[in-house]
Parts: C-alpha cells; sequence; structure tokens
C-alpha cells in the first residue's frame, strides 16, 4: 500500500489554511469562502467567480538539500489574492486581503506550524507584490511567494 504523498498533502493543507480567513475568525475578510486551486487565470475566467478570492497556483520551488536517506524539498506556490475594485479605490482593498494572507500564513520562528502534516516541517513566506486592476480585469490582487519544507525519506524495504 503506498504511502501518503506529503507533497499533496502539503498543498491540501495550505488551502485548507487559507479557508480560515473569515471574520469570525478575526480577520479583516471573508475570502476563505473562496478559495481555489489552479491557475488564477484560468480560475478568473469561470463563470461567477467572486470576490474575495484566493487562488493556490503551483510555483517554481526551490533547490532540494539532499539528506541522509532523505531529500528536503521547497514545494513552491503563488498564493494570489484578488478583490473587485476600481482603479480609483483599489489599494484599502487589495491590503486588506494582503495583511490577511499574512497573518494566516506566518511562520512562528522555531516553531512547526500545526497545519501542516507531519513531514511538512515549516513554510517560507516570500515578498509580496500587488497588482492594480489592468486589461479589463476589474480586480486588483496581491501575490505572495510561498514554499513549504517538505522531507521525503527512503522507506523502509521499499521497493523502487
Amino acid at each position: 500500500m503506498p504511502s501518503n504523498n506529503l507533497l499533496s498533502a502539503g498543498r491540501k493543507a495550505l488551502i485548507e489554511r487559507l479557508s480560515t480567513i473569515s471574520i469570525n475568525n478575526g480577520y479583516r475578510t471573508p475570502a476563505g469562502a473562496n478559495v481555489r486551486s489552479g491557475w488564477f487565470n484560468e480560475v478568473l475566467k469561470e463563470n461567477a467567480v467572486g470576490f474575495p478570492l484566493i487562488v493556490v497556483q503551483k510555483a517554481k520551488g526551490m533547490a532540494p538539500v539532499a539528506g541522509p536517506h532523505a531529500l528536503k524539498i521547497m514545494q513552491g506556490f503563488n498564493v494570489v489574492g484578488a478583490v473587485k475594485s476600481g482603479l480609483d479605490d483599489y489599494e484599502d482593498a487589495v491590503e486588506e486581503l494582503e495583511h490577511d494572507l499574512l497573518l494566516c500564513l506566518m511562520p512562528t520562528l522555531g516553531v512547526l506550524p500545526d497545519w501542516l502534516p507531519r513531514g511538512v516541517t515549516g513554510i517560507t513566506i516570500g515578498a509580496p507584490e500587488s497588482f492594480p486592476p489592468a486589461e479589463g480585469v476589474s480586480a486588483a490582487t496581491v501575490l505572495i511567494p510561498v514554499h513549504l519544507h517538505t522531507i521525503i525519506q527512503v522507506q523502509p524495504n521499499a521497493q523502487r
């Protein structure tokens, strides 16, 4: 019987964590009710996509680090938040969502995040980047690079 795929488990845990963003949980937006996985541009094409929106999109990871019978993978994602707004009033709205995303994903130095599965040992957050509404899209966006630190180990007696 194959073991759990930590790469999939980490991605699903990230999506589940982002889904906790709600006003009832102390955040500024209800964006957690609208979390999707896939390519942001394709998700926007869907009918009735709704805003605020969070999309977890695969991105380039960092170089793996070898260890004894293991490999530490830095699995990459872009967490893209989008808010419906016009060109003249998008800053406050996109900054509210950016604040929520950072607060939700914020690591605590030296502490394993309790929302990550065993074997996913941490998270690195990159610098956020904001974009105004443009090219016919009436949504402002913030993109936050995220890397999940995942240990892939050789299983004893595994046939490869």
